[in-house]
């Protein structure tokens, strides 16, 4: 597959409801690795700041350095989302098909 998507939407292709866009979930360990390592930015950058208000006394040091683990976790998940989502199917579809391979290798 030359183009492997990532992350699919959770709502069906002809949806027209209010909450039609934005909703996406991980189709594959890439997604799923995305999320955690925006996790971990977000708690790493928090234990940072918070060591280093603790130990230091130096307070903006620590908030300087998780707004930087935070934009940068941030923004690797925005560019992941929208470059590797796929416009066209939905999550279920991709489970459908994962199923129908399942029972048909076996």
């Amino acid at each position: 597959m030359a183009n492997q998507y990532w992350f699919a939407r959770t709502l069906r292709a002809g949806y027209v409801g209010r909450d039609r866009y934005g909703k996406v979930m991980p189709i594959a360990w890439q997604g799923r690795a995305v999320i955690a390592g925006f996790v971990l930015a977000m708690l790493s950058g928090g234990l940072i700041m918070l060591l280093t208000g603790l130990y230091t006394r130096f307070f903006p040091l620590g908030m300087a350095i998780f707004v930087i683990l935070a934009i940068g976790g941030a923004g690797t998940f925005l560019w992941a989302v929208v470059t590797r989502s796929d416009p066209n199917k939905s999550r279920a579809e991709y489970l459908a098909e994962k199923q129908r391979a399942r029972s048909s290798g076996m």
